[in-house]
């Protein structure tokens, strides 16, 4: 396994964890929080030597995925997937075929590109059958795509193409441009979750599932017309205070995270109860999970660790100030989610909500192709 070259030293980065890592209850999702930006080391990169090759990050983390989604669709085959952001991977995307390029280039003493770029076509293609990209995105059943309406982000021409289910999460400016980017969902057939703070956001009921409230029964995630996303449960004294409020909605989907506080597990009658809406109709309910970050307050964190020890905590996290991003291909790391994702389809939750997707981004800034 190719090592990698951090840029940063780790004296530098302990300084900033000592001032960012607390055990705050906030949980952050990729593209609102900014929590430990880009240092200026980070930003320099100084390369001291220009690589040999170049990882394929995208790759490593679509591995991942697939490797627990076979695992769900073995189980269940109607467990659903939904992946926050992380487009790209859902085809063979432009920088891999820069990548393959360059490391080409990089091998042979008579590269005839002296940019190291291979030349593709900029127009993505549907990834071809038997591909582990192809596999992937047959097998997603909705992305989750940040700011559609209330930013300037798009759903890539893959998406539109498979008809994958549609969420967006929107952080508005104010209550009528919420109001504008739920009509706008509306017309477009797209399920979405605003708000216009950050504080809060994912953390409470709040009432926006009177919008098209149905008596549908739920059964797939295209079906939905309206959800919940409620990440971070740090408002509830208990996990009955959660739950007794969660039956009382009308929420399509609902999406939590698996652990009561990181900690209590939902019993098999508080899963009976949620996976149905006050009217009485069936919704899906969906276990939320972080792919690329461990944090102090996860149940599989070791006392013993901290940044740099294992190796593979890496960097504290862009969207949690407790949190910090991992070496998310390293074996270890493997067999933690695999037991953690394990346990969430066996509780019974009707799929999962992947988070922390976007962080191969992380590793490709700090070892770029150009």
């Amino acid at each position: 396994m190719l090592l990698l070259r951090l840029c940063k030293p780790i004296a530098v980065l302990a300084t900033l964890m000592a001032t960012t890592l607390t055990t705050d209850a906030v949980a952050g999702l990729y593209g609102f929080n900014h929590y430990n930006p880009y240092t200026k080391e980070e930003r320099i990169l100084n390369l001291s030597e220009v690589p040999d090759s170049i990882y394929n990050y995208r790759a490593a983390m679509r591995d991942n995925l697939l490797m627990l989604i076979r695992y769900a669709k073995e189980q269940n085959k109607d467990f659903k997937i939904i992946a926050h952001e992380g487009q790209d991977l859902l085809t063979k995307s432009l920088w891999e075929y820069d990548r393959e390029g360059y490391n080409r280039a990089r091998l042979s003493d008579n590269a005839a590109d002296d940019s190291f770029l291979f030349k593709h076509d900029t127009k993505l293609q549907d990834p071809k059958p038997y591909t582990a990209a192809y596999e992937y995105l047959h097998s997603v059943d909705a992305v989750a795509l940040n700011n559609i309406y209330c930013g300037n982000n798009k759903e890539s021409d893959i998406s539109k193409r498979h008809n994958l289910g549609f969420i967006t999460i929107e952080n508005c400016a104010d209550q009528n441009a919420l109001d504008s980017a739920y009509i706008s969902a509306m017309i477009d057939k797209k399920i979405s979750y605003g708000f216009t703070s950050l504080a809060d956001a994912f953390n409470n009921i709040g009432d926006h599932d009177s919008l098209n409230d149905s008596a549908k029964n739920i059964e797939n995630v295209k079906d939905a017309q309206n959800i919940l996303i409620l990440i971070d449960d740090s408002r509830y004294a208990t996990k009955d205070d959660l739950v007794s409020d969660l039956v009382k909605t009308n929420y399509d989907i609902i999406i939590i995270n698996p652990l009561f506080a990181n900690k209590e597990r939902f019993s098999a009658e508080d899963l009976s109860r949620l996976h149905f809406k006050h009217n009485g109709s069936k919704r899906l309910l969906i276990a939320a999970m972080n792919v690329s970050e461990a944090s102090p307050d996860d149940y599989f964190w070791n006392n013993d660790w901290k940044l740099g020890t294992p190796s593979w905590l890496v960097r504290p996290s862009f969207s949690s100030p407790n949190s910090i991003i991992v070496k998310y291909w390293e074996p270890q790391w493997q067999k933690i989610i695999s037991r953690y994702f394990k346990d969430i389809v066996n509780e019974g939750f009707d799929g999962i909500f992947f988070t922390g997707v976007e962080n191969y981004r992380y590793f490709e800034e700090q070892n770029p192709l150009e």
